[in-house]
């Protein structure tokens, strides 16, 4: 049996259309106290994920990012862990992304080998009326990138690894577009611009 935690969120949605999982809800399973479930392997999708909020709600993103997983590779420290981290984990831009790097260290640490998959998925259509131009991804919607995962888990020789999974380098604002034609371009200096204005 596979443990999936996180089965209510984007990437744990579209995963449960495609394999079978136990995945508890949080009120009967909390990841700061996880209990103790037999299965054969876990996969740790649950995370704090609001990026803008996880920079005034500091301590709560550090909490479910961070000591959530070193809860989950504690109590289930003799089961296989596929850790679902971010492609941004390789070089942090925000408070999100370092607590996702922090988080997948603990993760390859894990006693009984683990599967670390950098990827990014966004919800189809696009939800937002801007994009960025000028900042690449391997990522994609959610509906492509969750058939790559499960075809990564089923393959994997229970080794530590760390692997992207994504569908080929591509700017962020034309993933908008193919299903949002009117998304309008924003960089990344400008909405960081933005976004300190509305903190101060």
């Amino acid at each position: 049996m596979i443990l999936l935690t996180g089965g209510s969120g984007l990437l744990g949605k579209e995963l449960r259309k495609l394999s079978k999982f136990n995945a508890p809800s949080h009120k009967k399973f909390d990841i700061l106290d996880p209990p103790r479930l037999k299965c054969d392997l876990i996969i740790h999708a649950a995370a704090y994920t609001d990026v803008v909020k996880a920079e005034k709600e500091r301590e709560e993103c550090f909490n479910v990012n961070v000591v959530g997983t070193l809860k989950i590779s504690t109590v289930y420290s003799d089961v296989p862990l596929v850790y679902i981290s971010t492609e941004y984990a390789k070089n942090p831009v925000n408070w999100y992304s370092r607590t996702k790097q922090i988080a997948e260290s603990i993760a390859m640490d894990h006693p009984a080998g683990c599967l670390a998959i950098r990827t990014l998925f966004k919800q189809r259509p696009w939800k937002y009326d801007k994009a960025f131009f000028d900042q690449w991804t391997l990522g994609d919607y959610v509906d492509k990138i969750a058939p790559k995962i499960i075809n990564v888990i089923k393959n994997w020789d229970k080794q530590t690894k760390l692997i992207y999974v994504g569908t080929g380098r591509k700017l962020i604002f034309d993933l908008a577009k193919e299903s949002k034609p009117d998304v309008q371009p924003i960089s990344v200096k400008e909405a960081l611009v933005t976004l300190q204005a509305d903190y101060l």
